[in-house]
């Protein structure tokens, strides 16, 4: 059986923040059509069977639904579970709640100094709520990773970022390059040039002993290897893309999988290619079976200079930000600088 390393769950739309980015396009109140409570639980029990390693429940903001405490105890039960909350409604009487139920850590999003993270999240005071949701998780002792986007609003200030993120005291840091879908626009996204160097800065920061990481950068594995940190991998089908240091390759489909607010499943939650339903059949089987998953494990399949890429395997570009580029999931990802050994002109 193929079965992803994590899956995560947009348990609601429904969100009290207004973040410029906001892949769920999320709103202030709960939509009908949400998975119901035995939905999620039937959910989280073919997750277990089949061999997923890691729940995580997001949203929108999961606190706003009014049986998040039973779903989080429940899964936490069958399998290793985290909550990728807003931020916004978390004290030390919700901390203890939600540690009580059996999570492994929650998930708290800062993208910089308060100045800038309350203008990229759209809510005046957004970080204040932030650092308390942060200090009483602390308090309570459950572990808390900070994660990060990167966009034009925060890239000009990394090294503020960092000093920000620090002094929340996480036990990871992952950083986020933004891809433009849901409410993220082109015009938000870095330059190709810049990205390069925001991967050189965290690699040159893991090298420092800084615990952080990056998604949707599967290039940092190249990066990686180019300044002599680690060398490829060879693929692992029944892994997906590995993890290297904290680099990774795109995960969408191949490790990965998104399950939306009303069952629709996704490669990832950046990637919106519906594989199917889980209201209609188990997700297991749809990960398995689809074939829009079943291009996505195959590198052989990828289009333009990515195909012929030596770290197509590794790498394989983002395919959500391919996507929303070029409206093609498998073509080259052209947000990458890299030219493949193939494609260079000799002298």
């Amino acid at each position: 059986m193929v079965a992803p390393y994590v899956v995560v769950l947009e348990s609601t739309k429904a969100c009290d923040l207004a973040c410029k980015h906001c892949r769920a396009k999320a709103i202030p109140n709960r939509l009908p059509g949400e998975l119901t409570t035995e939905e999620v639980k039937s959910l989280v029990d073919d997750l277990a069977s089949s061999g997923v390693k890691l729940f995580v429940i997001s949203g929108g903001d999961a606190l706003k639904r009014d049986d998040i405490f039973e779903i989080l105890e429940y899964s936490s039960a069958k399998i290793t579970t985290a909550l990728s909350p807003s931020g916004s409604r978390i004290n030390v009487e919700v901390a203890k709640r939600i540690k009580d139920t059996g999570v492994s850590m929650v998930s708290i999003s800062v993208d910089g100094p308060e100045e800038i993270h309350d203008e990229f999240r759209g809510v005046r005071g957004a970080f204040k709520m932030a650092k308390q949701a942060v200090d009483s998780l602390h308090e309570v002792k459950l572990p808390v990773q900070i994660n990060s986007t990167i966009s034009r609003y925060n890239v000009d200030h990394l090294q503020e970022l960092r000093k920000t993120v620090e002094a929340l005291r996480p036990v990871y840091w992952d950083v986020f390059m933004l891809i433009p879908t849901g409410r993220a626009t082109k015009e938000m996204m870095i330059t190709s040039e810049q990205a390069e160097e925001v991967m050189r800065t965290i690699t040159k920061w893991r090298m420092e002993g800084l615990n952080v990481r990056m998604t949707c950068a599967p290039y940092l594995v190249r990066v990686m290897n180019e300044m002599g940190v680690v060398r490829p991998l060879p693929p692992d089908k029944n892994y997906g893309r590995r993890s290297v240091n904290g680099a990774r390759g795109c995960m969408a489909g191949n490790g990965y999988a998104f399950v939306a607010y009303d069952g629709t499943v996704y490669p990832c939650g950046f990637l919106p290619i519906p594989a199917g339903n889980v209201r209609f059949r188990r997700f297991s089987e749809i990960y398995e079976q689809s074939p829009v998953f079943k291009s996505l494990r195959e590198p052989s399949k990828l289009g333009g200079k990515c195909g012929l890429c030596e770290y197509r395997s590794v790498c394989g570009g983002c395919r959500a930000r391919a996507f929303s580029l070029t409206e093609n999931f498998m073509d080259e990802d052209p947000f990458c600088t890299y030219v493949p050994r193939t494609l260079r002109v000799r002298a």
